[in-house]
């Protein structure tokens, strides 16, 4: 019997915080002020939807299972690799040379509970940690660890991720009269779209299949990317500090090139609604992907909260 969108969602999340529950505290052994403000940043909560991408890119259709075994392992390694790359992202975004944030996810960020060089030490951390754990799955093939590192730097590194964050950083403090719409891409598929991209490709590549789904699912990741990005630009404005656990407003305080102070709120919503349907209409593309999460997903993204 065919699962829901929630029922997967749930399942992917119970099966993820399980691993990273009985996983995670054994890398960060023994008890230090650095391996305090990595925990404490990685335990402070939110969706896990990168590492529920790699999960839901890995498993055949209404088959996330429930317990933690070999045959699942490498893949939830993958997963936790993401997450500390995404976590690492976070520490580094909130700093005082960067966004400039005091509360994430509902709490104070890593630099004001502990201090601004051990949240420094504490990124660099986890984005190390990140490519050690993707040398700890299972080489099912000869290249497939090379592979592995290639999607998760290009996703998050100098041509992903890292430049993106730089575009941002330059266009808010020279911002640009022409190419506006061009600029606006170009960071935001890099510095949001890049990590989410090599989420999907690494559940995937761990599959024997992986080279048929590639493209069509690099297709589905990036215009996810986009509607991500197009519905956090619109949270900024119109969401609060309870429900998005972040401090709202600060895009437009900042004077940050995003999609409603370059479009207008109605614009902004309007392009939201295409890209969902663009996203929906690939899923119905992926070959091997028949089940209900892929058609979810964008419906799930446009419409949170938080």
């Amino acid at each position: 019997m065919s699962k829901s969108f929630p029922e997967i969602l749930q399942n992917s999340k119970q099966l993820f915080d399980t691993f990273f529950d009985s996983y995670t505290p054994k890398l960060f052994s023994p008890k230090t002020r650095i391996t305090e403000a990595c925990l404490y940043s990685l335990q402070a909560g939110g969706k896990r939807v990168r590492p529920i991408f790699v999960i839901n890119s890995f498993f055949e259709p209404n088959k996330i299972p429930q317990k933690i075994d070999l045959s699942n392992h490498s893949v939830l390694i993958a997963s936790l690799a993401v997450e500390c790359i995404h976590t690492y992202s976070l520490i580094h975004d909130d700093l005082p040379a960067m966004d400039d944030d005091d509360t994430r996810r509902g709490k104070p960020t890593c630099h004001k509970q502990f201090d601004e060089a051990t949240a420094i030490l504490a990124g660099d951390t986890l984005n190390s940690l990140s490519f050690y754990l993707l040398s700890l799955v299972e080489p099912t093939d000869g290249h497939l660890i090379r592979d592995l590192i290639h999607i998760l730097h290009r996703g998050a590194g100098i041509t992903g991720m890292i430049l993106g964050q730089m575009e941002d950083i330059e266009e808010e403090k020279n911002p640009r009269i022409a190419n506006r719409e061009s600029k606006l891409h170009s960071i935001h598929e890099k510095k949001t779209g890049a990590l989410i991209e090599s989420s999907f490709l690494l559940g995937n590549r761990l599959r024997p299949d992986w080279s048929e789904r590639e493209a069509v699912l690099s297709r589905y990741a990036k215009e996810i990317g986009l509607l991500f990005q197009i519905t956090d630009d619109i949270l900024d404005v119109e969401g609060n500090l309870e429900e998005l656990g972040k401090t709202p407003g600060k895009d437009a305080k900042v004077g940050k090139l995003t999609y409603p102070s370059l479009y207008g709120m109605e614009k902004s919503k309007s392009l939201r609604a295409e890209s969902l349907n663009k996203a929906i209409t690939i899923a119905k593309e992926l070959p091997s992907l028949d089940h209900e999460f892929f058609i979810g997903l964008p419906k799930y993204i446009a419409e949170r909260k938080n």
